[in-house]
């Protein structure tokens, strides 16, 4: 009978530890599911960008963070249209190369792809002969599907101070939902 209860104890003291076993490595492999999972969640987070002049102003305005341009606020897109079109038109020799990077930065892939090249080579080639240049914005238009803004405004380019050329443009700039963001998928100056 002793021996009996000894090797019973035994074998129970072993299924428990058996038990105990399998239950740490079920809960390890929960847990690394559940962060695996936190971590595509975070990464996948949809982000809504606010032009500093709304955010310092309190605006309040609605944007689709549905990964769709329908239902955006038009204020908010004529902001965005004239903040990445003041990227390519607003520089000096010493930030041209930067804010050129950053309006590339903001094209979809395709659209990068084919003018990465020509516009490095057009913000190198504005840094070495020093052409400053501003543009000045009078009024933006919106397509009711929000995909186009018209941007009309005074464009004044200069060399080394003295101005060269002054004239009256308008930018069409269209955008195209893209990783959950809006990306310029076209920039044209209208004549």
């Amino acid at each position: 009978m002793q021996s009996e209860n000894f090797l019973s104890s035994v074998n129970r003291a072993f299924s428990e530890v058996r038990a105990w076993k399998t239950a740490t490595l079920i809960l390890g492999v929960v847990s690394v599911l559940l962060a695996w999972q936190l971590v595509r969640t975070v990464a996948n987070q949809p982000v809504v960008l606010v032009p500093f002049n709304m955010a310092t102003d309190n605006e309040r305005m609605s944007v689709a963070t549905n990964g769709e341009i329908r239902g955006t606020n038009a204020e908010y897109l004529a902001n965005i249209a004239l903040s990445d079109i003041a990227l390519i038109t607003d520089f000096t020799p010493d930030n041209v190369l930067t804010t050129y990077k950053r309006f590339l930065n903001r094209l979809t892939d395709p659209v990068f792809a084919s003018q990465e090249n020509k516009l490095l080579a057009q913000a190198a080639d504005y840094k070495q002969r020093g052409v400053t240049q501003s543009f000045f914005p009078v009024g933006v238009k919106t397509t009711p599907d929000g995909k186009l803004m018209e941007v009309t405004g005074t464009l004044v380019q200069s060399i080394a101070g003295k101005e060269t050329t002054r004239s009256t443009l308008t930018y069409a700039i269209s955008y195209q939902v893209y990783k959950g963001f809006l990306h310029v998928s076209d920039l044209r100056q209208k004549s």
